[in-house]
């Protein structure tokens, strides 16, 4: 079997479609994705689902139904965090959307300030002359610029561990073979709504989420408690060291795999008191990359399918 370069794939995924987070963005990569794979021979589903608010469109490559073992990866993107101390942690999906609520109201904020100061420096620059009036004018102008950047919420354009690094491991495995099932998660970066969705389709197969996994740090394969030993013997899978990491079940139920019954998380990051961080996540510096272990986990993943 010959494999993908994952190189190409990472620069694919993480440079050339690397913004995926408008509907016109992730349409692009989702039309790009789904020709490629086709090509490739690939069966294909389209699961589509949400409200009138926010529509996921989650692709399936391979049988849902026949498939023992699932892989799913997030392929949206999310918007740039503000807070330059901010430390993304994939399993605890509480403090997450805690940072994310504070990262909506710095925008807010932000957005409410310069409208404010664009009002009353207008102000005083009106009643002047009319160099005066025509720079009152250009600031407007500027300010105008600003305010509809920030309440749309600037993209993250380097996003390599959330979640470029996952969806080109993902994308190599559903390219390189016809065994197995693949499934790129639309609204799993910013929310875990995508994983909630695609759990109604999966019942009770083993589920392994690829979140993180482009950048050095430790290795983590997390699962519950009483899932150790099948955990164990997925790690013996791989050609590097993975920690296999049991979490209790309100731990559980605080992480995406929340509507899986026997989900599995494989993720890089810094353990610190029992909490894994990811660094960069979500700024201009997640350029974080070691393309090595990424190949040795699209080979570990295509031995246990």
């Amino acid at each position: 079997m010959t494999k993908s370069n994952m190189r190409d794939k990472i620069e694919e995924v993480g440079i050339h479609f690397s913004k995926r987070r408008s509907n016109r963005d992730k349409l692009r990569f989702m039309n790009r994705l789904a020709s490629r794979l086709k090509a490739a021979g690939r069966a294909l589903q389209m699961i589509e689902a949400g409200d009138r608010h926010v529509q996921s469109h989650h692709l399936v490559c391979g049988d849902l139904k026949k498939s023992r073992i699932v892989f799913l990866a997030a392929y949206d993107t999310g918007s740039r965090m503000l807070n330059p101390g901010y430390r993304y942690t994939p399993l605890d999906s509480r403090r997450n959307l805690r940072e994310e609520m504070k990262n909506i109201a710095g925008y807010s904020v932000m957005t409410l300030a310069a409208a404010a100061a664009a009002v009353l420096l207008t102000r005083a620059l009106w009643g002047g002359t009319a160099l005066m009036q025509a720079l009152a004018a250009a600031v407007d102008a500027a300010v105008l610029l600003l305010v509809f950047r920030w309440m749309k919420k600037p993209d993250n354009k380097m996003n390599m561990n959330r979640n470029s690094g996952g969806t080109a491991v993902l994308y190599a495995c559903a390219e390189d073979t016809s065994r197995g099932c693949f499934v790129f998660v639309d609204n799993g970066v910013m929310s875990n709504q995508g994983f909630y969705e695609t759990a109604e389709h999966l019942e009770n197969r083993e589920v392994v989420v690829l979140d993180s996994i482009a950048g050095t740090g430790t290795l983590f394969l997390a699962c519950r408690e009483e899932q150790v030993k099948r955990a164990e013997e997925m790690a013996s899978a791989f050609d590097c060291e993975i920690r296999v990491l049991p979490l209790g079940e309100e731990q559980y139920q605080n992480t995406p795999l929340e509507g899986f019954p026997n989900g599995y998380m494989l993720t890089a990051g810094e353990e610190r008191n029992g909490t894994v961080y990811v660094r960069h996540a979500r700024r201009p510096s997640d350029m974080d990359l070691n393309v090595e272990r990424m190949e040795k986990i699209r080979d570990g993943i295509l031995k246990l399918i």
